[in-house]
């Protein structure tokens, strides 16, 4: 295993060679790859599961459920964070992407045997939430050991161009494949994309690691850490707020509604449309990493996650004003890139700013935005049902851009919080 005193000292380059110099870290390269076969394994379940739902019920309420079923676990993410802090991350990895495995492969079996209930796919759909609910803590935190300190904004960026490449290519592939060959083959080739994740991540070392036994308190006190770590700290408890806006609205409205806007506003209910939708996301959540980890090196943090937030949220307005196919990619694209570079910034502040006994707790607290998520679709499914996609969208924007004007007048330390 390389030496910490040995490794290259990547953040010494500049220009357009610094945007992957977190990769010449061995160990974070293989944590990169296992994001790339994780995410992809994600985003071809995402697209199928609210295809599914649409194409069983028929129902946009339905759909904002089902997805919501899936994210809804994510609120426990702060006692996946104390595990991640308790016991060794990259084993805690391993374990869950085999239940990730095994829960997608049975749900094909179903799929396969043509016996599918929409009870099924509730089921489905929490089962898989809760193992994410540990990965997303877990790998977070394994993130910030792969790399010196000096590195994690890029490290972040960079991860997160994995996980957004696939977001790209997932759903186009997950699309194509419904239309192919049905899409019980989609979950099949997810828990494959599992396994390889277990076989990829084992000769994994957490390299700049300081986590002691010693620093393990008993679990429910080490529970409350987090949360008391988060109150304490205004910048913590800013960007949190930050993200939280956003998901709630913008997100939560665009991603559980994006299934019924590709069957009724753009005329397609077979897949290719919505798999070209969710790859435009990708697009875009794949330029915004891209444009982080170019300026990863830019230190007024706040500004941008402030800057991000008016980006999306008139994004959103826009598009819920398009009905041309063309013009909704292009737009798309553009919302996701900013709304991208809220999520990384506001990761990069906690992961910088936190302990490493605390950061499984802290980023545990920090993706509760995510739980909260589904309570945002199913007020979107409602006002679709009600009205209309178009006019779902435009409430989710306006309230997402009051949101962050609240957060950047009343928060003065994190608007001009540099890092």
């Amino acid at each position: 295993m390389q030496n910490k005193t040995d490794a290259p000292q990547a953040w010494e380059r500049t220009g357009w060679s610094s945007t992957f110099a977190s990769l010449s870290y061995p160990n974070f390269r293989l944590l990169w790859i296992t994001t790339v076969l994780s995410s992809g394994g994600n985003w071809v379940q995402q697209i199928t599961l609210s295809w599914l739902a649409y194409d069983l019920t028929g129902s946009p309420v339905q759909v904002s459920l089902v997805l919501g079923a899936r994210t809804l676990p994510m609120l426990t993410s702060p006692f996946s964070g104390a595990l991640a802090d308790r016991f060794d991350r990259r084993r805690l990895l391993m374990i869950d992407h085999l239940a990730m495995a095994v829960i997608a492969m049975a749900f094909a079996i179903v799929v396969l045997a043509d016996q599918l209930a929409i009870w099924h796919m509730y089921v489905f759909a929490f089962l898989s939430g809760a193992t994410w609910s540990m990965n997303n803590p877990v790998r977070q935190a394994l993130v910030a050991n792969s790399v010196p300190r000096e590195m994690l904004t890029n490290a972040i960026a960079v991860n997160s161009m994995a996980f957004n490449s696939m977001r790209m290519i997932g759903p186009m592939a997950g699309g194509g494949l419904i239309y192919l060959v049905g899409p019980g083959w989609n979950f099949m080739i997810q828990a494959l994309m599992y396994v390889a994740v277990v076989i990829s991540i084992i000769p994994y070392r957490a390299e700049y690691s300081t986590l002691k036994h010693a620093d393990r308190p008993p679990f429910l006190k080490g529970l409350g850490d987090g949360f008391k770590y988060v109150r304490s700290h205004p910048i913590a408890l800013s960007a949190m707020a930050m993200s939280l806006v956003p998901t709630f609205t913008m997100m939560a409205f665009l991603t559980s509604q994006m299934a019924v806007f590709a069957a009724e506003d753009m005329g397609d209910p077979d897949g290719p449309t919505l798999g070209l939708l969710l790859s435009a996301m990708g697009a875009g959540g794949l330029m915004g990493t891209l444009f982080m980890a170019r300026f990863s090196r830019y230190r007024h943090k706040g500004r941008i996650a402030i800057g991000g937030g008016f980006g999306a949220g008139i994004g959103l307005l826009v598009l819920s004003q398009i009905t041309v196919l063309w013009l909704a990619l292009i737009v798309l694209a553009i919302q996701q890139m900013f709304l991208m570079s809220i999520m990384m910034t506001n990761s990069a502040i906690l992961q910088s700013t936190t302990p490493d006994e605390l950061r499984g707790r802290v980023m545990g607290v920090y993706m509760l935005d995510i739980g909260f998520q589904p309570f945002g679709g199913v007020i979107a499914g409602f006002i679709v049902a009600a009205t209309s996609v178009s006019t779902a969208w435009m409430y989710g924007a306006l309230v997402g851009l009051a949101g962050v004007v609240l957060v950047a007048v009343f928060a003065p330390s994190f608007r001009r919080f540099t890092l």
